[in-house]
């Protein structure tokens, strides 16, 4: 897995091998690092991939291993307190409070 330091953490708790970048340019030198060492499939954060897809096609280019896999990033849905607060009570009375 090519990801960002902030969900590499989770992915290494899954037990994923993870290599962190910090920019669609590190993430390339990470890829072009794991072409020479035989892996069959890498798996990477989809916005470490923004401007890289024509150096990444010439590395890539008559090569079948590995097989890149974009995948999207986590984001994070934020809802306010107040939002909280109000499914909250519609999960456990079943009805939906207008919070004023």
């Amino acid at each position: 897995m090519v990801t960002d330091p902030e969900t590499a953490t989770g992915f290494r708790l899954a037990g994923v091998e993870v290599r962190e970048a910090d920019s669609p340019a590190g993430a390339l030198e990470v890829i072009k690092a794991l072409l020479n060492l035989d892996y069959g499939l890498v798996v990477v954060n989809e916005d470490l991939l923004g401007g890289i897809e024509t150096d990444l096609e010439r590395v890539m280019r008559g090569r079948d291993l590995p097989v890149l896999v974009p995948i999207p990033a986590a984001k994070a849905k934020l809802e306010s307190g107040e939002d909280y607060i109000a499914r909250l009570v519609k999960e456990h009375i079943g009805y939906y409070v207008k919070l004023k």
